[in-house]
């Protein structure tokens, strides 16, 4: 058994990490509480989503299920749910003097809706350019994307370059990081609420990707989610190994050096990573594993991951928690896929070898058996005792009782490779991206992956006093949607399954065969 050295001083219980949510969360509405534009939004959400779960699920109500209920909604579902609930009682628990908050807004927005440019001397639409910054982050088409999208609608173009970069800096990443922040502080909480053991030791998958697809990509990040029946995200890294500031300030460091050094010493650097590409993803998991106590008080006991970087390793030789060690759980695809590959790469070295000079047979490819996937026939096969010998000893290293002990609860890292899936849709691997963009989309990502889209109301009411009418119906059916293509995909698999039973169901349960084979027998 590990040593326990300094658990007891790192000790907290589950009732001390709900009652510091519930502080944490009062002090979040005394200092800038989230208003909602009308006194129907919020009840109308709430209804529509229930009334989409009712219809999609035909749930009963039955008294003594309710947690199993829930146990059995869709992912999706439960996130969202979860988010209504939460940021419904934050509105009911609110104080009536925040609503002074939407005047004050609505009227600084009408003056400056009646501003006259000076240059162009058009009147200024400050709220469709914000609007049109956030929509070119969540599309993923960037600043050229809009301008042609203006044109075909014959609208003004947007603000230029220069100046959209800075309203990305200086306006959009400091409201998205606040609500970031609070979305993975709400999903630290369910997971707390929701570990049997202790509180604050908790299971985690991490992984890490990269922005552009091989071992040179200038930005990597690195990602930590519960392993809770509805996976959330619970902390990110994003490491960089160049500035785009940087990079442009050296235009000028010969001819200006003064100005070359107020522009390094007065911004904020996106390079925060000075090694391989490949090393991003481990440095990045030790950097949130280090920051996981101070940050939210809670430790990562147990780790999912694969076998294809040196986070374990790092994690090893360098404890992020003193006395503390940190269990290894195998990713079940990852494994399945080293067996693949190590039976692959036996069959090409052994592809001009005589296994068998009796028949004169080369190799152990065969009719494709090791090589290719083939539809079960249902028929009788065996290998032959020389292919069986030739493939013994990746069999004795991979399926021995100390490798399998690593895949034993049945783990997998696909909730990771889900949201790095959806972070990269918003920033696309086939166009450059600064450190500034990629903060964005990755806020984004984590708020709409753990509480659905209607979540980016928080940023339109924080930066525009209100979230429109149409945002809300936009955002509340891409919600529906995606809670639909989950239920097919279900419904899919279900049916999938119901037909291998019902072929199993119609073999021989007479065949004098079956002795013969037993899973992991032989």
């Amino acid at each position: 058994m590990p040593a326990k050295k300094g658990r007891q001083s790192h000790k907290r219980s589950k009732g001390d990490i709900c009652r510091k949510a519930r502080v944490s969360k009062l002090k979040q509405l005394d200092s800038s509480s989230p208003v909602r534009s009308s006194s129907s939004s919020s009840s109308e959400s709430s209804n529509s989503i229930e009334e989409l779960l009712s219809s999609s699920l035909n749930l009963t109500t039955a008294s003594s299920s309710s947690h199993n209920a829930l146990h059995n909604l869709f992912t999706s579902q439960q996130k969202i749910m979860a988010y209504e609930r939460r940021k419904n009682n934050v509105i009911a628990d609110s104080d009536e003097m925040d609503f002074y908050q939407v005047i004050h807004n609505s009227f600084l927005l009408e003056s400056m809706g009646n501003t006259i440019c000076i240059g162009c001397k058009e009147q200024w639409d400050g709220k469709m350019h914000i609007t049109s910054f956030l929509g070119t982050h969540l599309a993923g088409i960037g600043r050229a994307g809009v301008a042609k999208i203006f044109g075909a609608m014959n609208l003004a173009p947007p603000v230029k370059e220069d100046h959209y970069e800075e309203i990305d800096r200086k306006l959009l990443l400091p409201c998205i990081k606040k609500f970031q922040h609070e979305s993975m502080q709400a999903a630290i909480y369910e997971a707390v609420d929701e570990n049997d053991g202790d509180p604050t030791a908790l299971t985690v998958s991490g992984d890490g990707t990269w922005q552009r697809r091989g071992f040179k990509s200038i930005h990597g990040v690195a990602a930590v989610l519960s392993c809770n029946t509805t996976p959330k995200v619970l902390d990110v890294q994003r490491l960089s190994k160049k500035c785009l500031i940087c990079t442009g300030a050296l235009s000028v460091k010969n001819k200006d050096l003064d100005l070359y050094d107020v522009i390094i010493h007065n911004h904020d650097c996106e390079s925060n990573y000075d090694g391989s590409s490949g090393g991003m993803e481990s440095q990045g998991i030790q950097d949130i594993f280090k920051r996981s106590f101070p940050k939210y008080q809670v430790q990562y006991t147990r780790y999912i991951g694969d076998g294809d970087s040196s986070v374990m390793w790092n994690l090893t030789q360098h404890p992020p928690y003193p006395g503390i060690e940190i269990e290894k759980i195998e990713d079940i695809n990852h494994w399945s896929k080293k067996m693949l590959y190590r039976l692959e790469k036996l069959a090409q070295e052994l592809k001009d070898t005589m296994l068998d000079p009796e028949k004169k047979r080369k190799g152990i490819g065969g009719v494709n058996r090791l090589t290719k996937g083939t539809k079960y026939d249902q028929q009788k096969h065996s290998l032959p005792k020389y292919v069986m010998e030739a493939i013994k000893p990746v069999f004795e290293d991979l399926a021995s009782k100390e490798t399998l002990q690593h895949v034993l609860n049945g783990s997998s890292q696909n909730a990771n490779e889900s949201f790095h899936s959806f972070l990269w849709s918003m920033a696309p691997k086939n166009r450059y991206c600064s450190g500034t963009i990629i903060d964005i989309c990755l806020g984004l990502a984590v708020m709409i992956y753990n509480d659905g889209y209607l979540s980016i109301g928080e940023i339109l009411h924080e930066l525009l006093g209100e979230m429109g009418h149409f945002s809300y119906v936009a955002f509340d059916r891409i919600n529906k949607q995606r809670v639909r293509k989950e239920a097919q995909w279900r419904k899919r698999r279900g049916q999938q399954i119901a037909g291998d039973e019902d072929t199993e169901n119609d073999e021989d349960k007479n065949d004098d065969t079956i002795d013969d084979y037993q899973s992991g027998a032989y």
